[in-house]
């Protein structure tokens, strides 16, 4: 089993827990960095009728899953997504910014 499929199953379960079944992954908007990969989440309502914004959620922040330790990491939703990026490799030891990201392969 590749790192992305733990991740992914991961991060699909902990929406399913987080939302009560309510909402799904956005396969289409994952990021792959060389830590792992930033999920994004929404309703799966809004998923199916995009043109109706009252379905949208909020305060579904995009969390990252690392590929090592399959920690979460839950980032914000008060910035755009590459300024808690920013922020969160500020901390990180280079060697953790060097592997090669692992595209998403769902």
């Amino acid at each position: 089993m590749n790192a992305f499929f733990r991740a992914r199953m991961l991060a699909e379960k902990w929406v399913e827990l987080f939302s009560e079944g309510e909402a799904q992954l956005v396969r289409d908007a994952t990021i792959a960095k060389p830590y792992g990969w930033v999920f994004f989440w929404e309703s799966s309502a809004a998923l199916r009728e995009p043109e109706n914004f009252s379905l949208r959620l909020v305060g579904n922040a995009p969390f990252v899953v690392f590929r090592d330790s399959l920690e979460i990491k839950v980032l914000g939703t008060a910035h755009p997504v590459e300024h808690f990026l920013k922020e969160l490799e500020s901390h990180m030891h280079p060697s953790a910014l060097s592997k090669r990201p692992e595209s998403p392969a769902w």
